[in-house]
């Protein structure tokens, strides 16, 4: 028969295990101290309570949980006969940061709290101990966390692979896609063409009307599956960049001419200045149009009725780039809420409710893929330049309005005529995909302005020199 007492059961147990310990210190501990025998799954302590004592697990096993964010509990590490537990939150003074459970039926010494702290006070021996065993716990739970992050980080990376395969797949469907659509449509439109020049289309007011409709439907679904060649060529490898000098003023006149019967209907205000007086740059300049069409178009879609728009252009100095030529188009539409400023270049994005947008491409919110100023982003990227934008906030009631900054370098890089660029991240601005690609089509919407020393070609012509780039 057993006639130990509790007292002598747990003297006999912390001896060795706090081997060096004074005679009066072991005997306070015992003195202060419980045994206690609990089932398995018995949870000792919980996450969040305030520390009242210290453990010592005698036989069994008790497994170490932290709660998650959706009430789920991570294991952390089991703890094995002669440990401690519950030490930190005595020793820090706060609320425990776990949950200690059973696993299987086990016995506990339970120390209290201020008989402990005094004992340690005076001990350097069981304060050495704590330490040795709190480094060895550290050591396992470092372990055990590296252990986590490079199977999560292995799932993330596949799971990532996957992403950028479907992202391939996409990409190189709408791009099949675009080539497969855009070639009866630009027949459609030839054909559209020829339908309107004939004499009796123009006698009869009706069929011209008709006519007519066919035309308009028929280019803007030519605009947009360019638009999405555009984005393919920009987004997927090397934009090739033939450079000459570019006034940078006829440039956006051209663009501005081509939107001005959009500009009167809708009552905007454009505002012109400073572009006279900037030098030429080297550039393309199919290129730069295309870009600056994209710019001003998105400028005049999201500007409400009798709105303002303001292009500006001014030669200043660059951190990055030395001498720039900065362009800048200025509106007073909608403007950009914060959580839309670092995505609203990337392909396909859309600010607001896509249903709420209106079909035409000029009008207040207008719709459309939602590439224009992806591709405007490629181009200024392309010739080492910089693109980003700035705004307020968003707010379709007092429209505090938006501003997108153009900077292009004023001196050649090299080498001296034609240059590959790589599509780095631009400024403010979100960062773009992969690298640029292939040349784009020089009469791919948006159109620029006839080339002076450009030879007339036909539809055609286009078409054949558009598929043999791919």
């Amino acid at each position: 028969m057993n006639s130990r007492s509790p007292q002598e059961t747990v003297e006999e147990f912390l001896r060795p295990l706090l081997f060096g310990i004074a005679e009066e210190d072991l005997a306070a501990l015992t003195e202060s101290s419980a045994i206690r025998h609990l089932p398995a799954h018995t949870t000792i302590c919980n996450e969040g309570d305030v520390g009242e004592s210290v453990y010592v697990l005698v036989n069994g096993e008790v497994e170490i949980l932290q709660r998650l964010e959706d009430g789920s509990e991570r294991h952390l590490h089991y703890t094995q006969p002669g440990e401690f537990f519950g030490e930190m939150a005595i020793l820090q003074q706060t609320t425990r940061t776990a949950t200690v459970r059973t696993t299987k039926p086990s016995t506990i010494i339970e120390i209290y709290r201020d008989p402990f702290l005094a004992v340690l006070g005076r001990s350097p021996s069981l304060g050495i101990r704590l330490t040795l065993r709190l480094v060895n716990r550290l050591r396992d739970s470092d372990r055990q966390a590296i252990e986590a992050l490079s199977a999560a980080n292995t799932e993330l990376r596949k799971a990532l692979d996957r992403l950028e395969r479907l992202d391939r797949t996409k990409s190189d469907f709408i791009q099949v896609a675009a080539h497969e659509l855009r070639t009866p449509v630009a027949a459609l439109t030839g054909y559209a063409q020829m339908m309107q020049n004939l004499p009796a289309v123009q006698e009869i007011p009706e069929i011209k009307a008709l006519s007519e409709g066919i035309m308009t439907s028929t280019e803007r679904l030519l605009r947009i599956f360019n638009n999405i060649l555009d984005t393919s060529r920009v987004m997927t490898s090397n934009l090739v960049v033939r450079r000459s000098p570019v006034s940078l003023s006829l440039t956006l006149r051209g663009v501005c001419n081509e939107f001005s019967k959009a500009i009167e209907a809708r009552g905007l205000h454009l505002e012109i200045k400073g572009l006279e007086e900037l030098p030429f740059c080297p550039a393309e300049p199919d290129l730069l149009y295309k870009a600056f069409h994209h710019l001003v178009n998105n400028a005049i879609k999201y500007t409400p009725d009798g709105g303002r728009i303001a292009i500006s252009g001014e030669v200043v100095q660059s951190p990055e780039l030395g001498p720039v030529v900065q362009v800048t188009v200025e509106d007073s539409g909608i403007g950009i809420a914060a959580e839309d400023i670092d995505l609203i270049f990337e392909k396909f994005y859309r600010t607001g409710e896509v249903a709420l947008h209106s079909s035409g491409t000029t009008e207040f919110k207008g719709g459309g893929p939602g590439l224009g100023l992806a591709i405007a982003q490629g181009i200024i990227v392309a010739h080492g330049g910089r693109i980003w934008a700035e705004s307020p906030g968003y707010d379709e009631k007092t429209c505090p309005g938006s501003r997108f900054i153009v900077q292009l370098p004023i001196e050649e890089p090299a080498p001296a005529r034609e240059t590959v660029a790589p599509l780095e991240p631009a400024g403010a601005a979100a960062p773009a995909e992969d690298r640029m690609v292939a040349l784009f089509a020089a009469d791919d919407s948006p159109q620029a302005p006839p080339a002076r020393d450009r030879p007339e070609e036909n539809d055609n012509d286009d078409l054949v020199r558009l598929f043999s780039l791919d």
